[in-house]
């Protein structure tokens, strides 16, 4: 079902569009399961792994660490009651900028956690959303809190973007 949520923005297409979603997310749900399949027939052997004493990390190199933080989530009343409930998946951390690619990514892995209600209200502000996403400055240049309401539908119902951390993130 993973698949079908994934190619959502298909059915906008017309016809054709609806075929291509049904087709595409048919194919994606079915890899998507054997893929699950595996991770669970691997997990089902043991595996005897060496272990190794920990190391500390010295106290310079951890300061130095800069840390790149994005999340993307959906807030309102139909995510779980009030205006500031939200659904999303969790937010990525990383050392370097986070990519354009893992951001729409993440976005698609939020947009897999909401009912087709709540992508249809919205629908334009998730595509506001990629488009931010996809047109920042090539060396990153997205950076803080960003909100793209729904407008016309009480409840604050809006689709979020957060780059937080040491420095702005969606680099090319």
């Amino acid at each position: 079902m993973a698949g079908y949520a994934l190619t959502w923005e298909l059915n906008l297409a017309g016809p054709w569009g609806t075929a291509a979603w049904i087709v595409v997310g048919g194919v994606l749900s079915i890899g998507m399961a054997a893929g699950v399949y595996e991770l669970e027939k691997d997990r089902s052997s043991s595996r005897s792994v060496p272990r190794a004493d920990a190391v500390p990390i010295p106290k310079e190199l951890t300061q130095k660490c800069k840390r790149y933080t994005v999340r993307v989530h959906a807030q309102g009343v139909d995510c779980g009651g009030t205006t500031r409930s939200t659904i999303g998946a969790d937010a990525l951390t990383q050392t370097v900028p986070i990519p354009v690619a893992e951001g729409l990514a993440l976005s698609a892995a939020t947009q897999a956690m909401l009912g087709q209600r709540q992508l249809k209200i919205r629908a334009t502000a998730i595509l506001k959303a990629h488009d931010y996403i996809q047109t920042g400055p090539a060396n990153g240049g997205r950076f803080g809190p960003k909100s793209f309401n729904v407008l016309g539908v009480p409840g604050g119902i809006r689709y979020d973007v957060d780059c937080f951390g040491d420095g702005p993130s969606f680099i090319s």
